[in-house]
This record gives C-alpha cells, structure tokens and sequence, in this order.
C-alpha cells in the first residue's frame, strides 16, 4: 500500500518540517517505529487526506501527523490490542465527519481519540456502537462544537452511564439527533423527556430484568471479592477486598468508576425516604412489581436509592441492579 498524490504531495512539500517532528518523537518516545508510523499514515490518515476537500487538507495533515506521532509513540497503533478500533476510527469514521473537521482539526480528531480509548477501557462500554453512532449522524454535522456534543450523547447511548447528565444537554442542543439517537419518536416533548430523565435514570428505556454488573477479577472483571454495595442519591458505593468503586446505572448501561473508602463509610443501604423495596427469598417486591434475582437466598444483601435497587450476594461476584418502577 501507498501514499495517495494529494498526501504525498503534502510531505514532499513540508518534508524538513514533518522530519524533524519525526526525530523530536524518537526522542521522547522510546524505541519509536517509523515503520509504524509509514503504516499507520497509510492505512489510517492518508483515507481521510483524500476524503476532504482540497483546500482543508494542509491543516488536518499537519494536525494528523501530530496525533500519529503520539499514538504510534504509545504503541497504540497496529497489532496493539486498541488498534483495531483506532483504525476503525480514522478509517471508516473520520471520512464520514470531514465537515466538522475543517475547522479546529486538531482538537477535534485528538478529542475524539482520545474518548475511543477511554470508552474501550470502560468494560461494559460499546466502543463499536459509539463509532456506528458517529459516522450515522456526524456526517450530517458541520459545527466541530456540534460534533463534540454528539461524540458526549453517543458515548452515553453506547453504555457510559456517567455522562448521563451532559448528555442529555447535549441532546437538549442537537434535538433531531438526540430523537433520533434515543429512539424517541419525532415527535415526541423532546425537552420535557430530557427533563424527566435527568432526575430518573430508567425515563427514557428500562431492561426486562435486572443487569449483571462486574465479575471475578480471575476472569477479567473489577471484584476480588463478592462486593459489598451501599446506596447514594447518584449510584452506588461499592467495596471488594481494599478497593472501591462508584457504580452508575441507567437505561444505556453501567460503568464502575474509582471511588474511596470515605464515600463508602458515608453511605448507607438507603438513599431515599420513599417506599423500600423488600426481599422475599430471592424475590425482590416493590409496589406492585416483582423481579427474581437468580442467586441463593442466604446472605443476599439490599441497597436502594429512589430509582434503582442494588442485590449482592456473598456467592456471586457480580451485582444485579434492578430499576424500580
């Protein structure tokens, strides 16, 4: 595979500049690989370079360039475990977003990296959903802000539960895509939904049984020990072994984040002063509705707040959380 005419004449043209960037790489990174950085222009950069419009093309090469040298440095590129989506990334989505992209490229394309590795590393996330979502609705897109809040929106649809809040915002600002991306219907109170969302985290879609979050650490999970769980107005406050987590759960997801044992001293099993739900056996009632949790009933523990209960079991590494109706 080679460089297209329109990319290499940019290098040919800003050959002493680009090579001394080279060499400022080789310096900082250790043991640096051109021939990484030769493949990844090739098969990542140069499909965008020739996607855009002739008179954009100096900008964002100049700014890809950078972002590459960065990447490659870090060994995300190539048969790096992060590769694929990265290449996915600047292969299929990033021709389909060139609009927004003419202005502030490398804001954008460093942004938008950047959120791809961080929503891989979430292990519940749908990086492949997030990039489906980009390329569906950012090619309609010219405003770079407006493909910002996109990227915000579609890393929530695609299972970051804590971006909720900014992302109902940024639906509030992209109303059509926000409908659209939400599965609400067209015409539907878009601004009265997002309202009713940002207080219950279930408003907009909820699961027909509860949801499995966090595994055995042995199988590639966060608990090395059945989890202890305790109620927030916000979540949950989770502790296994010495470590703890704060647990987001929505209607798109759920994400497990960093949290102290201060946080979890100052919880408690109940975070709200409404109704409680009960356990019966491994029946969990609340109102008028029912859920089985499938796990012994010995030792079965409950925490809630006032749109989400939480189960753990001293048999199971895992957390059923079931929204309440």
């Amino acid at each position: 595979m080679s460089i297209s005419p329109e990319f290499g004449e940019i290098l040919r043209a800003g050959r002493p500049q680009f090579n001394a960037r080279v060499a400022e790489a080789r310096h900082r990174y250790r043991g640096f690989s051109t021939e990484a950085l030769s493949v990844f222009l090739q098969e990542c950069v140069d499909p965008v370079i020739v996607s855009m419009g002739v008179t954009r093309r100096d900008a964002f090469a100049s700014s890809a360039f950078d972002i590459a040298l960065d990447l490659v440095g870090r060994e995300l590129t190539g048969a790096h475990a992060r590769g694929r989506l990265l290449k996915t990334l600047w292969q299929a989505t990033f021709p389909a977003l060139t609009s927004a992209m003419a202005d502030r490229p490398a804001l954008l394309v460093s942004g938008l990296c950047n959120a791809l590795l961080n929503i891989e590393a979430m292990p519940a996330a749908r990086p492949e959903q997030w990039l489906q979502l980009l390329r569906t609705y950012g090619s309609s897109l010219s405003d770079p802000d407006n493909l910002l809040q996109l990227g915000v929106l579609a890393a929530w649809r695609a299972g970051a539960a804590h971006f909720r809040l900014p992302a109902l915002r940024a639906a509030a600002g992209l109303p059509h895509i926000g409908c659209a991306l939400l599965d609400l219907p067209p015409e539907s109170d878009v601004s009265g939904q997002l309202i009713l969302a940002e207080q219950n985290p279930w408003q907009i879609a909820r699961p027909d049984s509860a949801l499995q979050v966090g595994a055995f650490t042995g199988l590639g999970g966060q608990f090395a020990e059945p989890p202890e769980v305790r109620a927030t107005l916000e979540g949950f406050i989770v502790k296994s072994s010495d470590r703890y987590f704060l647990l987001v759960a929505d209607c798109f997801g759920a994400v497990l984040l960093p949290a102290t044992q201060a946080e979890f001293d100052g919880a408690s099993h109940a975070a709200t002063e409404g109704r409680s739900p009960k356990l019966s056996a491994n029946t969990l009632i609340y109102a008028n509705s029912s859920v089985v949790i499938p796990l012994p009933t010995y030792g079965l523990e409950l925490a809630w707040n006032e749109y989400t209960a939480a189960v753990t079991s001293p048999y199971s590494f895992a957390i059923s959380v079931v929204p309440l109706p």
